[in-house]
């Protein structure tokens, strides 16, 4: 019993890892924006449409794939940002919502539309088992959980000394201060926002081998998954978002083991009304962007 728990919090580790790495995407969004992009999931599933085109149609390696993925995914974030998201500083909440949802339909029915609505089949990554402390774990989900934590231990790196991530917290604090001082706020919401995307087609393409098959609408499941963990971990906190997706991950792991597999995509809006019954604003605090 108790090394079937062991398994199953594993297991659990290595989801939370890929919804850490495309919630922290969506939480730092959130921080220089104050509005949640609905349409995050849709950049998880370009990473991985892109990902599967070059392994199919171009024949490229796993590892040349990812580049092409995250690649083709900062195309598309770029031009979205210069069209949208730089012109909703400032804008009402409900903009940011309509406008990223809009965003969301756009993208995924372009995918369907290039690709067709059926299921791929992804054939890439690497897939054999090994074994670690007796358990055994396939090298893709090891590869997974081991870039979750170099991702963020980057960005811990990157907002503590960069200039673009001092810019960042200091978005995140006070836009208004930041415009008086000459801060160009839309470039650093653009750039926070490629950011984004290229995390999220980051966890994409790493998460592709271990889902197997890709469709159109498998960004939509992402975002719904991404939105109790950013609120659960407190809006624009990066490092509550980190603890909150491990929390999922592993909730969601037990509760399919010992409950039943089809409860598995309800754990984390119940999760989140518990927490909101007992913090309401947050594991962690909301004050502690970045």
């Amino acid at each position: 019993m108790l090394s079937t728990v062991l398994e199953q919090v594993v297991n659990g580790i290595v989801t939370g890892s890929v919804y850490a790495i495309v919630a922290v995407g969506m939480t730092m969004i959130f921080g220089v924006l104050r509005a949640i992009n609905f349409a995050h999931g849709e950049y998880y599933m370009l990473g991985t449409f892109g990902a599967w085109f070059a392994v199919d149609y171009l024949g490229l390696s796993y590892e040349a794939s990812i580049v092409v993925g995250i690649l083709a995914t900062i195309v598309v974030a770029y031009v979205v940002g210069q069209l949208v998201m730089r012109r909703m500083v400032g804008a009402p909440a409900e903009s940011g919502v309509l406008a990223t949802l809009g965003i969301a339909l756009i993208l995924q029915n372009a995918v369907i539309f290039v690709f067709g609505g059926g299921y791929k089949f992804f054939s890439g990554g690497y897939i054999e088992p090994i074994s670690i402390l007796g358990f055994s774990l396939a090298q893709q989900r090891i590869l997974i959980l081991v870039v979750c934590l170099v991702v963020f231990v980057g960005l811990e790196l990157m907002v503590t000394y960069s200039r673009l991530g001092m810019a960042m917290r200091a978005v995140s604090q006070n836009v208004e201060c930041c415009e008086v001082v000459g801060i160009d706020v839309p470039q650093v919401v653009l750039r926070t926002f490629i950011l984004g995307a290229a995390l999220a087609a980051l966890s994409g393409v790493l998460t592709a081998p271990v889902n197997v098959s890709v469709y159109g609408g498998m960004g939509e499941l992402i975002t719904f998954k991404t939105l109790p963990i950013i609120i659960m971990g407190g809006l624009g906190n990066v490092r509550g978002t980190f603890f909150a997706a491990m929390i999922l991950g592993i909730a969601e792991s037990l509760v399919a083991t010992y409950v039943g597999l089809q409860f598995r995509d309800t754990v984390g809006f119940a999760t989140l009304i518990l927490v909101l019954m007992w913090r309401p604003y947050g594991l962690f605090s909301t004050q502690a962007r970045f």
